[in-house]
């Protein structure tokens, strides 16, 4: 399911990394509290903050669960990114309020742009191992409304409380962590402060994965309640309580008076969080309701907006803000490249519907001219620019991929033994349709046949979690915040390596880049850019062109620069950080 969630100047400060001296094979420790000032990139907002006020948000589907056993990848279970946390956060001063490193526009994994949340350091003796140092003082919010939070009473979180809900989730099929690697690991707690985490050290970047797919929950809850699709359930230590919920209506939070945690940046600097007494969530499923509640000031901002809607929202709204990206992550027509009866064995072809894809059209005239053609495996990212490779710099043969060419793709279909064009299937749900019919018709003048298979969300997830279609399928390619798991082109990871690549070039990168990504990002990223060359060249996917996409939001949300995620898909996490200028929103008429 697809969930849309609709919704200064002081020195920055960054997590001090330590130099790690290979020799001595040393510890590293990231301690949240050692700081050093960075050159401020983006200057932040000069407003001071004020409490109160409600940010409106809106949402496109129920919360239907609330915690993440069984819930992959927060579709269903928004409201723990506000009730409840994770080891990690990303790193708000290292975003647009601070040095500005990062824009948190789409998805960010990794070691680079986190740091603590209720775990306020970490160190990894070696590859495969990492101890959580868990935050003192941490509580559960107490909402003397709520029986579950009754029961928990307030108290403090521990390490025992992060174990079990690690292991939980680790042994709960269809959670994000049972996906995953992370089953192979070993969780202890081996003081009330302390988690350890071991891992065979191949896989050891999927700890980093499960940091961003766990909330933390009180395990009494659970061996009182069981299920958690019971709203009343929701216990956690975040910075605003779920205290009532209409369904298909309305989920209303309130402000946690107890949180522990300090605006880290900017004018507000030290300031107790949140700032807003609530946020609500308006459930609306119809885009173009959606974007008149936007237009009307019923909601503070909406995410994923087209470039055609964001057009006319300029028009009636012109003291909208904004900002632009592209798409959340490489969507592709990925085949089955592991069936030797098919002709996307075979490179020629696969170089064949490349060049007989007109991409620079489809930009035009699909895209309103302004999108990314060059989405696959990643798309470009301000956060991981060193390790994509832009066009420009791609060989010869990469770069003549993108350039419409049918009579050579039909040369190259014959020198395969397709003389005369094949016949081929796609799956895709129906969003898909309208793009894949201009590459029907684009593939046909080369005689190639497309014959496009729409089905309903649910059966397609199922589809592509498994991998189980006969030739062809329209789905995204995976996370740029997954990089150094590298779910695309190796494994058999569920939603990954849609294509069934496998390719000892590959394989052999992989194991680099793993042993790299924790230590030296940097020289992780070099290494995923330089296999770049030979991927583009294989062709194993078709890139979709990408248009842009818009965040908008009206000027009385402060604080706020576009930001969709503080991590993997965590929306809104960022609504701690934000103020409310109810004097400025009433000056404007609403």
């Amino acid at each position: 399911m697809v969930l849309s969630l609709v919704m200064a100047s002081c020195a920055p400060k960054v997590v001090e990394k330590e130099k790690v001296k290979e020799e001595e094979k040393a510890v590293v420790t990231k301690k949240v509290e050692e700081v050093k000032v960075e050159k401020e990139v983006v200057k932040p907002t000069v407003e001071v903050p004020k409490y109160g006020g409600e940010l409106a948000l809106s949402a496109v589907m129920d919360p239907i669960i609330f915690d993440e056993r069984g819930s992959p990848f927060h579709a269903n279970a928004y409201t723990l990114q506000l009730t409840n946390e994770e080891l990690v956060i990303g790193d708000w001063a290292r975003g647009p309020a601070g040095t500005g490193e990062a824009d948190f526009t789409l998805t960010v994994g990794g070691f680079r742009f986190i740091t603590g949340c209720l775990a306020e350091s970490w160190e990894i003796p070696k590859l495969g191992h990492i101890i959580f140092h868990i935050r003192k003082g941490v509580h559960y919010a107490l909402n003397p409304n709520s029986e579950a939070s009754r029961l928990v009473n307030g108290r403090e979180l521990t390490a025992y409380d992060v174990a079990t809900t690690l292991n939980e989730y680790k042994t709960t099929p269809g959670s994000a962590a049972s996906y995953a690697d992370f089953v192979k690991a070993t969780v202890t707690a081996p003081d009330k402060w302390t988690v350890d985490i071991q891992i065979p050290p191949q896989y050891m970047e999927d700890i980093s994965v499960t940091m961003d797919y766990a909330s933390i929950c009180a395990p009494e809850v659970w061996q009182k309640y069981g299920s958690m699709r019971d709203w009343r359930n929701s216990v956690g230590t975040g910075p605003f309580i779920l205290t009532d919920y209409i369904a298909g209506s309305l989920v209303t939070l309130s402000r946690n008076p107890n949180y522990w945690m300090k605006d880290p940046v900017g004018q507000g600097k030290g300031n107790q969080l949140p700032y807003l007494d609530g946020v609500k969530f308006v459930i609306i499923q119809d885009n173009s309701t959606r974007l008149a509640a936007l237009r009307t000031g019923k909601i503070d901002v909406l995410h994923g907006i087209t470039w055609t809607d964001a057009g006319s929202l300029r028009n009636t709204s012109p003291a909208l803000l904004e900002k632009k990206y592209y798409g959340t992550g490489g969507m592709a027509i990925s085949m089955r490249t592991d069936k030797p009866e098919l002709p996307f064995s075979k490179k020629d072809v696969r170089r064949a519907l490349m060049m007989a894809t007109d991409f620079e059209t489809i930009k035009k005239d699909y895209c309103g001219g302004d999108a990314q053609i060059l989405t696959w495996p990643i798309i470009y990212q301000k956060e991981y620019a060193d390790a994509y490779l832009p066009l420009e710099e791609a060989p010869a043969s990469v770069q003549e991929l993108y350039v419409y060419n049918p009579d050579k793709a039909r040369q190259l279909l014959k020198d395969a033994g397709y003389p005369n064009g094949f016949k081929t299937k796609i799956v895709c749900t129906f969003a898909g349709v309208d793009y894949l019919s201009i590459i029907k018709d684009m593939w046909a003048k080369v005689g190639v046949s497309l014959e496009i298979d729409p089905v309903e969300v649910g059966a397609f997830t199922g589809i592509t979690a498994k991998r189980e279609y006969d030739q062809m399928i329209f789905s995204g390619a995976g996370l740029v915040a997954n990089l150094y798991i590298m779910e695309t082109l190796r494994g058999h990871i569920a939603f990954g390596n849609l294509s069934h690549i496998n390719d000892p070039r590959c394989e052999e990168a992989y194991t680099k880049m793993c042993e790299l990504s924790v230590l030296n990002p940097t020289e992780a990223n070099r290494v995923h850019k330089e296999l770049m060359s030979y991927v583009l060249d294989q062709a194993w996917a078709i890139p979709y062109v990408t248009p842009a996409s818009y965040n908008m939001w009206w000027p009385w949300l402060k604080n706020y620069h576009g930001e969709s995620d503080l991590g993997r898909s965590n929306f809104p996490k960022w609504a701690r950080f934000v103020w409310i200028d109810q004097g400025l929103k009433k000056s404007m008429g609403y």
